[in-house]
Formats: structure tokens, C-alpha cells, sequence
């Protein structure tokens, strides 16, 4: 393509009210609410985001599980915020929303919000479901499809998301024992008595 194919109009206001190439579509408009957290195991948010009366779904990711909100209203974000990471506790979440195409990023920390973030550093190492999410450009049933066994319903009773907790909870001890007990029995000096 030469300089000659290519034309600069006079006048660039009309720019201001061009639609942005790339995708476009109802689920691009749609405001989105997420948390994105260092949990590992998506059914394990699920869970604790339906016992805090969290509703929505859970994608596990290889940084973390990440959590789509039903409730998309003003505050959802801040509600979700504050219950989830103060189970997390010691490390913070994220929480997102995605508002007329904006996106606006908290740091959360043991149920206290913390600064707000740059969208681009904030998602700049994100994986990519989570990007794509946060963009428009998919939405978690598209994802769910794409990723089986990988997205969890967190719409569940609290007596349901209690019983998830202890379940996981009890797979934890058993690989945490297999774990130690593999360790053990592949030390190659077991008492230690190695010149």
C-alpha cells in the first residue's frame, strides 16, 4: 500500500463518534462485574462466592480462578469485593467492571478496598480468557464452551457450597498427605545420616 492509496480526510471529528474496529455485538455493550482472584481451584470459588451470596460463575485459570457476577448493578463489584477477599484473606483480589465499554480495576485486600489500578498494567500478564472476558469480546458461556470441566456455576444454595468447601477441603488433605508421604519415600536418606 503506498502513501497515494491511503486518505487523510480534511476534517477528524467525525472520528469522535466512529464505532471502534474489531468485534462488535450485544455482549460487547454488556457491562460486566468479575473478580479475579489467586484461588486455584474454580470450583472452590465457586463455592465460596456462593455461600456469601455471590451469584454467577467461576472459570479456573492457570493464575487463578476468576469470577463472572450475575448482578451487574451499581455497588455488585464493591459487595463482591469485600466478602471474597476477606476469605482470601492475606492476598489481594481483583475486582473488575466493565461499564459502556470502560473497564475499572480495584486491588481488594482482607475485606478493605484498596487503590485503583490501570486496566492495561492490571491485565497486562492476565491470562487470556480474562482478557477477552474483560474486553467484550467473549462472554462466560462462550468460554464454558470452549473450556470444559474449566467453568463453575456459583448459583448453588449456601448448604450446597458449604458441602463443595468441605469436599475440597478433604481432597486438599489427601494430596497434601500422598504429597509428603511421595516425598518421604523418595528420600534417599531418610535419617539424615548423609556424610
Amino acid at each position: 500500500m503506498s502513501d497515494e492509496d491511503f486518505d487523510v480526510p480534511d476534517d477528524l471529528s467525525g472520528l469522535a463518534d466512529a464505532t471502534p474496529m474489531g468485534e462488535s455485538g450485544r455482549h460487547v455493550e454488556q457491562d460486566t462485574v468479575a473478580l479475579f482472584t489467586p484461588i486455584q481451584n474454580g470450583r472452590v470459588l465457586a463455592a465460596v462466592c456462593a455461600l456469601n451470596g455471590v451469584k454467577g460463575q467461576a472459570i479456573e485459570t492457570s493464575a487463578g480462578a476468576f469470577a463472572v457476577l450475575d448482578d451487574t448493578t451499581a455497588g455488585a463489584v464493591d459487595t463482591a469485593g469485600e466478602v471474597i477477599s476477606a476469605f482470601v484473606k492475606t492476598q489481594p483480589i481483583l475486582a473488575m467492571e466493565r461499564r459502556a465499554g470502560q473497564i475499572t480495576i480495584h486491588r481488594w485486600q482482607g475485606g478493605a478496598k484498596g487503590d485503583k489500578l490501570p486496566p492495561g498494567l492490571a491485565l497486562d500478564q492476565a491470562p487470556g480468557v480474562i482478557t477477552t472476558l474483560m474486553a467484550g469480546t467473549q462472554t462466560i458461556d462462550e468460554i464454558a464452551a470452549t473450556h470444559p470441566g474449566k467453568v463453575f456455576e456459583a448459583r448453588m444454595s449456601r448448604v450446597s457450597a458449604f458441602r463443595e468447601l468441605r469436599k475440597a477441603s478433604k481432597e486438599a488433605k489427601k494430596r497434601y498427605k500422598a504429597m509428603e508421604a511421595n516425598k518421604r519415600d523418595s528420600d534417599p536418606d531418610p535419617g539424615g545420616s548423609a556424610s
